[in-house]
């Protein structure tokens, strides 16, 4: 669910769109939370994009008709439904897991307990307004790439510094700094974001190893040498608008992990980041109800 609801508990009614565009699902989508949505619950079904629009009784049918209203002429706006009283402060922890990550690392919310194995770190994620629990298949994608990373011969030493691109919870770099790296920084645009990330850096005891900050990647101080680890979980859109400024900050041999990215995005991505100078050493992938989420490993020769 893309938002959550304010109050304990209170009835809440839906309807579904349905459209073959991803450009206009995410105009509809928008439109739907500016006329006063709650909530959205996205899925793919035979090549077509669903969402269940959620929204108080008192709103529900002034964001249809704005929907209606919006022209698209591929979209189908379904009815109305009344669903019954739900609890939204525990609903919207369903289905939250403790996700291990290796058999060195664990990304757990604070409400699931988990046993770690001998040797094993957790990083505790309070799931909120930032993205980046580590439940998104681009998220987790990130994470295997920092563990196999570190864990690789000399890769403590090497993959000290870490930058983490529109940090979102902060969950990399703590991960990151947990497995062996000296120190993380992260950013991102959104001051919520920066604010939850400092909060779990706080909650983890990594203070003052990582760093957090609000502002644009211009905002990374070009006095400081540039990163052996960068990683930009993005989604197309925003990264390469900003793929020059991204591909300045990894080092000499340092490695840059992209995700965000679904596989019609990633020729477009790889070929944007060769004209830097960063070519592909491997990718991962993952499936969910969206598409195939890619996350190439770059390399800068």
């Amino acid at each position: 669910m893309s938002e959550q609801f304010g109050r304990n508990e209170e009835r809440i009614h839906r309807f579904r769109i349905e459209c073959d565009a991803d450009a206009i699902r995410e105009w509809l989508l928008a439109e739907a939370f500016e006329a006063g949505a709650g909530g959205a619950e996205e899925k793919e079904v035979d090549g077509r994009f669903h969402a269940d629009i959620y929204a108080t009784p008192d709103r529900i049918e002034a964001v249809r008709a704005v929907l209606e209203g919006a022209g698209a002429s591929n979209a189908l706006v379904g009815p109305v439904e009344i669903l019954p009283p739900v609890n939204w402060s525990e609903a919207w922890k369903e289905g939250l897991t403790a996700l291990v990550i290796s058999e060195r690392l664990v990304v757990r919310p604070p409400f699931i307990e988990y046993e770690l194995a001998e040797g094993q770190r957790e990083i505790v994620i309070d799931p909120g307004q930032a993205f980046g629990t580590g439940n998104h298949a681009s998220t987790r994608l990130c994470l295997e790439w920092i563990d196999e990373l570190l864990i690789a011969k000399d890769g403590r030493e090497h993959f000290d510094r870490v930058l983490d691109v529109g940090t979102g919870s902060g969950v990399l770099c703590l991960a990151a700094v947990a497995l062996g790296a000296k120190t993380a920084l992260g950013f991102d645009l959104d001051p919520v974001a920066t604010h939850a990330a400092e909060q779990a850096a706080k909650d983890n005891e990594l203070v003052p190893v990582v760093r957090f900050f609000t502002g644009p990647i211009e905002a990374v101080s070009s006095t400081e040498p540039p990163y052996p680890l960068v990683v930009a979980n993005l989604l197309k859109r925003e990264m390469l608008p900003i793929a020059s400024e991204i591909a300045s900050r990894v080092a000499d041999r340092g490695r840059l992990v992209l995700a965000g990215l679904l596989e019609e995005d990633l020729k477009e991505a790889l070929e944007r980041f060769a004209k830097e100078g960063l070519h592909e050493l491997g990718r991962k992938q993952s499936v969910d109800g969206i598409g195939v989420w890619m996350s190439p490993c770059l390399v800068r020769d």
